[in-house]
């Protein structure tokens, strides 16, 4: 298989995975384990540093693939992960009032 093959290959593959909300979802949690949109500097050591630094080179990898393979499919998985989180803090919200009014 030849370069340009297997980088098809890859892009079929991802797009596979961002097909399925099951798929965004692994892919949005390792997004958000790589510190992509977080500051890698710990002051005073160098070493967190480092693997934080690391840690975020995956996730720019990652993210840059996303966005060849699909250009809006970051937005989506932003916005599906916010909806779900709001979803998620208006249910807690419903059971502190419930127990508040107990």
């Amino acid at each position: 298989m030849n370069e340009k093959q297997l980088k098809k290959r890859n892009t079929s593959d991802l797009l596979a995975v961002l097909k399925t909300a099951s798929g965004r979802r692994l892919l949005w949690r390792l997004l958000q384990a790589t510190r992509v949109r977080q500051h890698s500097f710990v002051p005073g050591d160098s070493a967190a540093t480092a693997f934080h630094c690391g840690q975020q080179s995956i996730g720019l990898f990652l993210l840059a693939e996303i966005e060849e393979a699909s250009p809006t499919m970051y937005a989506q998985m932003r916005g599906e992960y916010l909806s779900e989180v709001s979803s998620e803090q208006k249910e807690i919200d419903r059971l502190t009032q419930e127990m508040t009014h107990v």
